[in-house]
């Protein structure tokens, strides 16, 4: 008799798509971030080419964020690696250790967690930490990593 079935148990494919879709909610939630932000700078001052570079950049980053998220779900090793130490090292990083910091300098959260930008901006900034933990939190299951597919090697002949 021939097995017919996929080759791994029907929850993997499943926990990918939640922890890619965690990664997709943790970059519309950056997106709103940039959006609150770029409205506060806007308002206080006008939109310079500084502003306009770190729209541009942010939104490149944000592009690569959600294609990875893309092929995590579609079972791509190298986007588990690339959203494992992008969002969730470097990207988780730069958001948790400068408000760490503040709160250890004696700030308060509301001001830690930038509330001065927004009342807004506070909520969306848990909202983005959270769905960045959980994505991590899934994708880190060893039956989603048994459910990527196995990287190529490349004969030394």
């Amino acid at each position: 008799m021939t097995e017919t079935a996929a080759h791994h148990p029907p929850t993997t494919q499943p926990l990918r798509t939640i922890a890619a879709g965690a990664f997709a909610l943790a970059v519309l939630a950056g997106i709103a971030e940039a959006v609150v932000a770029v409205t506060s700078i806007v308002a206080q001052q006008e939109f310079d080419d500084a502003v306009l570079t770190q729209v541009m950049v942010r939104g490149l980053i944000f592009a690569a964020a959600l294609a990875c998220a893309w092929f995590l779900a579609q079972g791509r090793r190298w986007a588990w690696w690339a959203l494992l130490l992008g969002l969730g090292v470097v990207g988780l990083a730069s958001m948790v250790l400068p408000m760490a910091a503040a709160l250890a300098d004696g700030a308060s959260w509301s001001t830690a967690f930038e509330g001065d930008v927004s009342p807004a901006f506070p909520v969306i900034r848990a909202l983005h930490i959270m769905f960045v933990l959980a994505g991590v939190a899934v994708m880190l299951r060893p039956e989603v990593r048994a459910s990527l597919a196995p990287t190529r090697r490349h004969a030394l002949t």
